[in-house]
């Protein structure tokens, strides 16, 4: 029996049975396990069904089903696995734990983020229905659920916290300290209201929103361009995901490799529902016809493509550049202090894939 196309905001936030809830250190994560013991995201009784039930719907009709191709994110999570390993079994944890911490803190930004998109009423500005679309369902639950997953709710941590608790059985807790939470590559969104501070030159939330069409609505735009932005996050994430679960998942520097090797599983699992909503929702606007404010039409697509475009740009460039600056500087910092630091710093740099993630 194929699964309906149209649900409540109910629905799509309820939670599934869980036979077993998760719990680390008296903190309960989302998610939990089913009789047989597999893991289950929140929030996805209905959501993960609907997505596939829409993206077939797509895929039936003959229109792709996604926007952004993964080989259009390929960057290499920096320092790489080889180089992490080094560091942590050289007892060099202090960068480390502040990439690890800045991985959680983004996470965190990202229900701040989804909260900026406003609520646009697309049959005002989309020609075609969107009732029985994962397009249609964004403001009636999508968007929140995917928020609730990446900061938490209702006396159960998200992902940022789950992000600290890895680093926090990794690195045997190690020292966290306020400043890691200062200077940071990327700004918080407005209304974040946590520890983190941006460094002067950071990328932030109007930095990646620009050339926008004068014809087109700007809150339709607004919302194309923040969900493509997002989605090319979460595909970029996919390198992080399996940067730690190597480094973090290796008994020779990680102390306790199956919590993080499990719990980063369960973030990528949660991630899956994210791209997967994503990419059907833009794809299907690809294939709708956008009013335009002087009472024509333009193509839907045409205004993915912009986005995307704009995203991609925005993510592996210059995002990307201030970001691997960053992460250098936490280790070149360490080194610098380190007993053997000159020669760590030589190992670093010889293990480096390319000249630009070296040290020197």
């Amino acid at each position: 029996m194929n699964a309906p196309l149209r649900y409540t905001r109910e629905e799509l936030m309820s939670d599934p049975p869980y036979a077993e809830r998760i719990e680390r250190n008296g903190v309960r994560f989302h998610g939990g396990y089913d009789t047989d013991g597999t893991y289950l995201p929140p929030r996805s009784l209905h959501r993960a069904a609907a997505i596939d039930a829409w993206t077939r719907q797509l895929e039936a009709a003959g229109h792709p089903t996604s926007v952004v191709d993964t080989d259009a994110v390929k960057r290499s999570f920096v320092p790489n696995a080889t180089q992490a390993k080094m560091l942590l079994s050289n007892d060099a944890t202090g960068a480390m734990t502040r990439i690890l911490t800045l991985v959680g803190v983004v996470e965190g930004f990202g229900n701040d983020g989804i909260k900026l998109i406003p609520v646009v009423d697309l049959a005002e500005h989309i020609v075609e229905p969107t009732d029985d679309t994962c397009l249609g369902h964004l403001f009636n639950g999508l968007l929140e659920a995917h928020g609730n997953d990446e900061a938490g709710t209702d006396g159960e941590v998200g992902h940022d916290q789950m992000w600290f608790a890895v680093r926090d059985a990794a690195l045997a807790d190690p020292p966290v300290t306020l400043d890691m939470f200062q200077e940071l590559p990327i700004a918080p969104p407005p209304g974040y209201s946590g520890p983190a501070s941006p460094a002067a030159e950071a990328i932030s939330v109007g930095s990646m929103i620009g050339g926008m069409r004068d014809d087109v609505s700007p809150e339709l735009q607004l919302l194309v361009r923040a969900m493509v932005q997002i989605l090319v996050i979460e595909l970029l994430a996919y390198h992080t995901f399996a940067w730690a679960s190597d480094v973090l998942g290796d008994p020779s520097c990680s102390h306790d490799t199956a919590f993080a090797r499990t719990t980063i599983d369960h973030i990528r699992a949660d991630e899956d529902l994210h791209v997967g909503y994503l990419q059907c929702a833009l794809a299907e606007l690809a294939t709708m016809t956008v009013r335009r404010t002087d009472g024509g039409t333009v193509r839907g697509a045409d205004l993915v493509v912009a986005a995307s475009r704009a995203a991609l740009e925005n993510q592996t460039g210059d995002r990307f550049d201030r970001v691997l600056a960053y992460r250098l500087a936490q280790v070149r910092t360490e080194l610098e202090d380190h007993p053997d630091g000159a020669r760590l710093t030589a190992e670093f740099d010889a293990l480096a894939d390319s000249p630009a993630e070296a040290l020197a």
